[in-house]
């Protein structure tokens, strides 16, 4: 049987959407419903390359030369973070992928002004950040090919491939839900022993986990419970006596259930995010946000959107940034 291309699974999809407005989990649930299991990243990779007005598009193969939007490729518009509509000339212009000092840019050219969708907003905050420009030469910016080269060293990592190969079958396999008392301990144990979590109450954070009947609200990748699973279990400090707040653990909780939707906090990516922040400026956050699960994985999204890199998954995201970061401090 001959091989559908993948950009065809997806305008097959989009023919058959009945609503205007439409996501890529949208696509990905009917290309895997007609056509079987596809690699999520290679959907999402396919569809941003068809979208007429996203700037990341030109780093697709299929999209290295100049030439005006109007072919069997250019059939997305991009309405907001990871949502499209079907691409009209007449309600959304024309458009180009052209040169300009030597690289390739996406612009509108039928006189109108809307510009190529670059990075997402960041919803202003009356406390002003300060940046101050970082000193830190040896370290680049992201880029499609940083990306691509430390998600093909992680497979070296033996130890840490076994680990995570271990936890997808305990998270996905063995252990899906979160209904049981034996299989929410289980998983609180192997996360936190894996990556030192520090969970020295082990027992009562399971038995918060399951008091909070967060089934659904994985399923639809609801990114408070982020913090819900981080606070309200009791487990205090021995020094002040306050709770703790396991920020870190529950957001590997979270992310190896779905890890699409919950992106992964550490302490190498926070230094690594305030330094993007400070060099580059790719959005504007105080330190505080990135343990706010909301506005972290915001932020993670812009970082995505900025350096058009979000044609990767999150867990590809999670492992650059995570390796780079510990190479980096």
């Amino acid at each position: 049987m001959t091989k559908i291309p993948v950009w065809q699974m997806i305008h097959e999809a989009v023919n058959a959407m009945t609503k205007e407005v439409f996501s890529v989990d949208d696509i990905r649930s009917y290309i895997f419903e007609h056509f079987g299991v596809v690699n999520n990243g290679t959907i999402g990779t396919h569809a941003y390359a068809c979208t007429v007005n996203r700037q990341g598009r030109v780093n697709a193969p299929e999209n290295k030369k100049p030439r005006i939007a109007d072919g069997k490729l250019d059939f997305l518009y991009t309405v907001g973070r990871g949502l499209f509509t079907r691409f009209d000339p007449d309600t959304h212009g024309i458009w180009e992928i052209t040169e300009q000092d030597g690289k390739l840019v996406v612009q509108r050219v039928d006189g109108q002004t809307t510009p190529a969708k670059l990075s997402v907003s960041y919803e202003s905050r009356s406390n002003t950040v300060k940046t101050k420009a970082s000193k830190r030469v040896d370290i680049e910016s992201p880029n499609r090919e940083a990306v691509l080269r430390y998600n093909q060293a992680w497979n070296s990592l033996e130890g840490y491939t076994a680990q995570e190969s271990a936890l997808n079958k305990l998270f996905r396999e063995f252990c899906p839900e979160n209904k049981q008392l034996d299989d929410v301990l289980l998983k609180v144990t192997a996360l936190n022993a894996f990556y030192s979590t520090n969970i020295f109450s082990i027992y009562a954070v399971a038995k918060h986990i399951l008091s909070l009947d967060i089934d659904n609200r994985l399923y639809k990748g609801d990114i408070s419970l982020v913090s819900d699973i981080a606070s309200g279990h009791g487990v205090k400090g021995s020094r002040n006596g306050k709770e703790k707040f396991f920020y870190s653990f529950a957001t590997k909780y979270c992310s190896h259930h779905q890890p699409e939707l919950f992106p992964i906090f550490d302490s190498y990516v926070e230094k690594l995010l305030i330094h993007l922040r400070d060099k580059d400026q790719f959005t504007d956050f105080c330190q505080n946000d990135l343990r706010n699960s909301s506005k972290y994985k915001d932020i993670i999204l812009a970082l995505c959107d900025f350096y058009s890199i979000d044609d990767f998954t999150l867990k590809e995201i999670d492992r650059y940034l995570w390796q780079y970061g510990k190479e980096k401090f």
